[in-house]
């Protein structure tokens, strides 16, 4: 890919483009005072939003005059200014998405002519990327990427009392407490810990002690009963 995706917008028609720069992410630490320590005690730590600047070159493929050259910058400018932000795909990263990422910084046109450019920065509210849609329907697969992605599971129901979703190697797991016929389908979302039983909110069905969790990268093997099908949804997340 020759420039970015940004917003619902293909920016390759009008211009090419570079990253040329990127803040490495850090993490924010959260601490706590403690009566008779030294220093404070490390209670937890976030990754904050991160920058990445892009430059835009002027390319239209043709010999354009100047009314295609307005034309282009006010164009280019519309789709940039998204004010809710969107997804934001990168030239040097072209099979990777950054969701929720706002343009925050846009420089002048070095030039106004075929060959002008600029630079812009996007702020990344969720730095990490989000790379490939896997659907997996057996109990033991590969998670790709660097990161943890938080999964949904879609099962079909068998007859009985309850089914359950664990991850044994972490010891956590899900369980829903329902009078399943057999056949009810059945979606548990670890992004949002929603459970949806034939489309209809189900959570009061969690039972106590239930844990939602996220898929580390590498083999997983997870323990599924009560259910006839199922299958495990989730996106390969980046660093």
């Amino acid at each position: 890919m020759r420039s970015i995706l940004y917003a619902g917008h293909d920016f390759s028609e009008l211009c090419s483009a570079e990253v040329v720069s990127r803040s490495v992410n850090p993490i924010i630490a959260e601490a706590l005072e403690v009566p008779g320590r030294v220093g404070a005690m490390l209670v937890s730590g976030y990754v904050p939003p991160a920058d990445v600047t892009v430059r835009l070159f002027l390319d239209l493929g043709f010999r354009a005059d100047v009314n295609a050259l307005a034309d282009a910058r006010h164009r280019l400018s519309f789709w940039l200014c998204a004010f809710g932000g969107g997804d934001l795909v990168l030239p040097d990263e072209p099979e990777l998405t950054y969701r929720d990422a706002l343009l925050v910084s846009a420089g002048a046109w070095h030039k106004l002519f075929s060959d002008g450019q600029c630079d812009i920065t996007f702020t990344l509210f969720d730095p990490i990327a989000y790379g490939m849609e896997r659907i997996e329907r057996l109990a033991r697969f590969d998670v790709g990427g660097t990161w943890p992605t938080l999964p949904e599971f879609r099962l079909v129901a068998s007859a009985g009392s309850s089914l359950s979703v664990s991850h044994p190697a972490e010891g956590r797991s899900i369980t829903i407490d329902y009078e399943f016929a057999g056949g009810e389908t059945v979606v548990i979302d670890c992004a949002d810990e929603s459970v949806r039983i034939n489309d209809a909110d189900a959570r009061d069905c969690v039972s106590l002690g239930s844990d939602f969790f996220s898929l580390e990268p590498g083999d997983r093997i997870l323990s599924i009963t009560g259910c006839s099908y199922h299958e495990a949804r989730f996106t390969e997340r980046w660093a």
